[in-house]
């Protein structure tokens, strides 16, 4: 869960999972688990940096090249 962007999402167990969204700024956001997952729970972070369009797309023409 990322509190300050409004998203969350369940993991399934044996499924890859994911969530699409727009910012309209930029910066970093930061969340944590919000399940209770086992042992170590708490000692998972999330961190998603948002960024200009423009900005993405030259990082990965750097990727792809």
């Amino acid at each position: 869960a990322v509190p300050t962007l409004g998203v969350k999402t369940d993991a399934i167990p044996g499924r890859l999972n994911q969530t699409s969204f727009i910012t309209t700024r930029p910066g970093v956001f930061y969340g944590q688990c919000s399940e209770i997952c086992g042992a170590n729970h708490s000692f998972m972070p999330i961190v998603v940096e948002s960024t200009p369009l423009k900005y993405f797309e030259a990082w990965s023409s750097l990727l792809s090249s």
